[in-house]
């Protein structure tokens, strides 16, 4: 099961100068729970993930999409593309993607939700007295 975007990036570069890529099922693999107990899944042995291609398994090659589950986008609320009603608590974020850049680099430090990870980062840090 994932969330299941309709998502094509229009940025050609992502997360600090990375190289921005498309393909199909964009996204889909950045939140995923497997169900163990489908018979296709049976293939995803050790051997087979550790000597696959990224594309093979982000893109969950061995599923057709009517066997892939489906979660709803709040549970990987992409920044920059999925949108907030204000109105409407339904769609309000649960976890936060951010596809293109967080608030940790400079040039992204004002993104949207930004003050929620920061605030997160401030916490953590008192926890752990790395003040």
């Amino acid at each position: 099961m994932c969330v299941q975007h309709d998502y094509t990036p229009k940025e050609s570069t992502k997360m600090d100068g990375a190289v921005q890529t498309v393909y199909p099922r964009k996204n889909w693999s950045s939140m995923v729970l497997y169900n163990c107990g489908h018979p296709k899944n049976k293939i995803l042995t050790p051997e087979l993930v550790n000597t696959q291609t990224g594309a093979f398994l982000h893109r969950f090659t061995w599923l057709e999409d009517s066997e892939i589950g489906s979660v709803p986008f709040i549970w990987n609320f992409l920044v920059g593309h999925n949108k907030v009603d204000e109105n409407d608590p339904s769609i309000q974020p649960k976890a936060i993607h951010y596809t293109t850049g967080g608030p940790w680099f400079e040039m992204w430090k004002n993104c949207e939700f930004a003050d929620l990870w920061l605030s997160e980062m401030e916490a953590y840090k008192k926890e752990t007295k790395q003040v």
